[in-house]
Protein backbone atom coordinates (compact mmCIF):
# COMPACT_ATOMS: atom_id res chain seq x y z
CA UNK A 1 0.00 0.00 0.00
CA UNK A 2 3.07 2.49 0.72
CA UNK A 3 4.33 2.13 -2.48
CA UNK A 4 0.82 2.70 -4.42
CA UNK A 5 0.72 5.81 -2.24
CA UNK A 6 4.38 6.62 -3.43
CA UNK A 7 3.15 6.69 -6.85
CA UNK A 8 0.85 8.65 -6.49
CA UNK A 9 2.87 11.70 -4.84
CA UNK A 10 2.70 10.84 -1.12
CA UNK A 11 6.44 11.41 -0.08
CA UNK A 12 8.04 7.99 1.81
CA UNK A 13 8.69 10.04 4.92
CA UNK A 14 5.29 10.22 4.95
CA UNK A 15 4.23 6.73 5.62
CA UNK A 16 4.54 3.93 7.55
CA UNK A 17 3.12 0.47 7.35
CA UNK A 18 2.97 -1.59 10.43
CA UNK A 19 1.82 -4.94 10.43
CA UNK A 20 -0.87 -5.88 13.67
CA UNK A 21 -2.48 -8.97 12.72
CA UNK A 22 -0.78 -10.78 14.96
CA UNK A 23 -0.38 -8.73 18.26
CA UNK A 24 -4.02 -7.14 17.59
CA UNK A 25 -6.52 -10.14 15.71
CA UNK A 26 -9.85 -8.79 15.30
CA UNK A 27 -10.31 -12.82 14.60
CA UNK A 28 -9.43 -16.26 16.27
CA UNK A 29 -6.36 -17.03 14.59
CA UNK A 30 -6.44 -20.76 15.70
CA UNK A 31 -9.44 -20.88 12.81
CA UNK A 32 -8.81 -20.22 8.94
CA UNK A 33 -11.93 -17.73 8.82
CA UNK A 34 -10.34 -16.04 12.07
CA UNK A 35 -7.14 -15.57 10.29
CA UNK A 36 -9.03 -14.48 7.07
CA UNK A 37 -10.57 -11.50 9.13
CA UNK A 38 -7.18 -10.66 10.16
CA UNK A 39 -5.10 -10.15 7.18
CA UNK A 40 -6.65 -6.73 6.16
CA UNK A 41 -5.33 -3.54 5.54
CA UNK A 42 -6.17 -0.45 8.14
CA UNK A 43 -5.76 3.11 6.67
CA UNK A 44 -5.27 6.44 9.61
CA UNK A 45 -4.87 9.73 7.54
CA UNK A 46 -3.65 11.75 10.49
CA UNK A 47 -3.66 16.04 9.67
CA UNK A 48 -0.18 17.06 9.58
CA UNK A 49 -0.76 20.32 11.02
CA UNK A 50 -2.12 18.90 14.08
CA UNK A 51 1.41 18.47 16.64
Amino acid sequence: MTRFLQKQGIPADRLSAIAYGEWKPVGDNAAPEGRAKNRRIEITLVDRDQP
